[in-house]
């Protein structure tokens, strides 16, 4: 199990936490071809554990959330 955080740029400036096979997440590709490229945000990680993903979405200095992949 892996684990993700989605660092967003534009919408709500947060950091969200997603597990690695999550839909949205799919290991950091993210859910589209990402044709803007990190213009929107980008993806930290992988972690092995969830307290490691929550200090990196952390140090990003954003609010943090969980996605509902993870609970």
């Amino acid at each position: 199990m892996s684990y993700w955080v989605y660092e967003n740029w534009r919408a709500e400036q947060k950091a969200v936490i997603h597990r690695g096979n999550c839909g949205h997440c799919k290991d950091g590709r993210g859910c589209h071809d990402n044709p803007l490229g990190n213009s929107n945000g980008r993806w930290h990680g992988p972690f092995y554990t969830i307290e490691d993903a929550e200090r990196a979405a952390q140090r990003t200095g954003r609010k943090v959330r969980r996605h509902r992949c993870v609970g």
